[in-house]
């Protein structure tokens, strides 16, 4: 049986202290190697709290996370950033590029925070760069680009170390609708010639549907599912 790519176990997340509140209700979800996975839901319904214990960002305040076979739950702070910068990847609504530095030097961080020499790094994200369609951006720094130029390298940078999963909260929520699909059809490219696994939380149904699984979220619950098509 092939090992799940991510897992959350009866998951449960209580915010608060004085005033508790469940945004989280014994939710199991299991991603496999390669699926592409859409979480749509209202605002508040749990999708970006299900997203960021995923990719063990956060502890979950019951259940356990697992990321291709390891329980995150007693690992500590070290060894969870260890597991997150060698199996995961991530793409926010904001591409919190660091703007001091070039597209090639951003997309080199996470390799050389792994360990990859320099010279193979630099090697490395100039492929992923062309791989993208945005070669031509390697010298250019953030400042120097448009709103979807830095998505697409913020989305380099989440697969220099490919990873086994990707995990995007609102990836084109700030873009207009011509950069949202070219985002979009990225993401296609990276699940069906890649193999790469990704969990996308959108609030717009038509992306959604492009996944091969969606799952709708209400009041911290996954409350439907469907595979696409239907």
């Amino acid at each position: 049986m092939t090992t799940p790519v991510v897992e959350a176990r009866a998951v449960g997340r209580v915010l608060g202290e004085e005033v508790k509140q469940e945004v989280l209700k014994d939710v199991d979800l299991s991603v496999a190697p390669g699926e592409f996975v859409a979480l749509t839901g209202h605002s508040g319904s749990g999708k970006s709290t299900l997203l960021y214990l995923l990719g063990i960002l956060d502890r979950p305040t019951k259940g356990s996370v697992w990321v291709d076979g390891v329980d995150a739950g007693p690992l500590d702070d070290d060894e969870r950033a260890a597991l997150r910068n060698n199996k995961l990847g991530f793409v926010f609504q904001f591409h919190f590029l660091l703007g001091e530095f070039s597209a090639e030097e951003n997309v080199m961080i996470p390799m050389l925070r792994r360990g990859v020499p320099r010279d193979e790094a630099s090697g490395r994200a100039k492929k992923t760069l062309e791989r993208l369609g945005i070669p031509e951006l390697a010298g250019r720094r953030p400042g120097q680009m448009s709103g979807g130029q830095q998505q697409r390298v913020s989305i380099a940078r989440a697969i220099a170390n490919e990873p086994k999963l990707l995990l995007a909260d609102e990836p084109t929520g700030n873009l207009d609708s011509v950069n949202a699909a070219v985002v979009m059809e990225l993401f296609e490219k990276m699940s069906d010639d890649l193999g790469m696994a990704m969990v996308m939380v959108t609030h717009d149904n038509s992306f959604a549907a492009r996944a091969a699984r969606r799952l709708v979220m209400r009041d911290g619950r996954i409350v439907e599912e469907h595979a696409r098509g239907t």
